[in-house]
């Protein structure tokens, strides 16, 4: 059996893989999901994505691009802009449901999860088999994969729920500085069914583009071209406690990774 078969790898060498050490962009993948692969094993059913990245730039060096795509579609999305030479990065810091728990509730019918990370833990598996058979060079520029629904699309949690909602912080992502020690000149955002960027990754984009980088969005099933756009100042933006602040009601992991995922309480209300 091949080396860069998912079945012959663990959660080390699958991280590994989208994270390579001789990558400048892979010190901000996120671990988290890459620790709990062995939840979604075997690996559930992920349908293939028919959208068209044809239209993305060749890698020139100078491009960096976001993807903000629910679920699964960002990993499917960034495995095929690997084909065209960017190196996607793994943003997802949400936490699965714990191994063995039931996604639905028998009682309600609800989601257990606020937010579905399998599709996500399964399609990471499986790009990584492609992304090894890529030897994408080092310096390839990045892709970074958000998930569109990490904030739980305004759910109101209950008691004995799993509280997985997460943000994007301005630390997730690199500096104006960084950006311009590795030659980037713009930024792509990739979106779906919206135009304006999500209010936490609104405060990301308004920093470069208050450095002066190209700011341009695409619609991941649009025909139109990418467009040049500009993101107004977002609340809080460049405050002190704006991390703090955006993170209220969030429920960190108590793991030294970090992400997001923790029970609510019989106690409590929720929101």
């Amino acid at each position: 059996m091949s080396r860069c078969s998912s079945k012959m790898m663990n959660n080390e060498e699958i991280l590994a893989i989208w994270a390579p050490d001789e990558s400048s962009w892979s010190r901000w993948a996120k671990p988290v999901l890459f620790a709990h692969l062995h939840v979604a094993m075997p690996p559930i059913p992920v349908p293939e994505m028919t959208c068209d990245v044809n239209w993305i730039p060749p890698s020139d060096g100078k491009t960096a691009l976001v993807l903000d795509l629910p679920g699964a579609e960002g990993v499917l999305a960034g495995v095929a802009l690997a084909v065209r030479g960017y190196r996607p990065v793994p943003l997802y810091n949400a936490l699965p449901l714990p191994y063995g728990e039931p996604v639905i509730d028998p009682m309600t019918g609800r989601a257990v999860a606020a937010v579905d990370v399998l599709p996500i833990i399964s399609a990471l598996t499986k790009g990584a088999e492609q992304l090894a058979q890529l030897k994408l060079p080092s310096d390839a520029p990045p892709a970074f994969l958000l998930d569109a629904n990490r904030s739980g699309d305004g759910r109101k949690m209950k008691a004995d729920e799993f509280d997985n909602r997460s943000i994007s912080f301005t630390t997730d992502f690199p500096s104006a500085l960084f950006f311009a020690s590795e030659g980037i000149e713009r930024v792509i955002l990739v979106q779906k069914d919206r135009l304006d960027p999500l209010s936490d990754l609104a405060h990301s984009l308004r920093r470069w583009q208050d450095a002066g980088f190209l700011l341009e969005r695409k619609g991941v099933n649009s025909p139109e071209l990418s467009e040049r756009f500009q993101v107004a100042r977002p609340p809080w933006y460049g405050a002190m406690f704006q991390r703090a602040l955006s993170s209220i009601g969030l429920r960190r992991a108590a793991m030294a990774m970090g992400g997001f995922g923790a029970w609510m309480a019989e106690s409590s209300s929720g929101g």
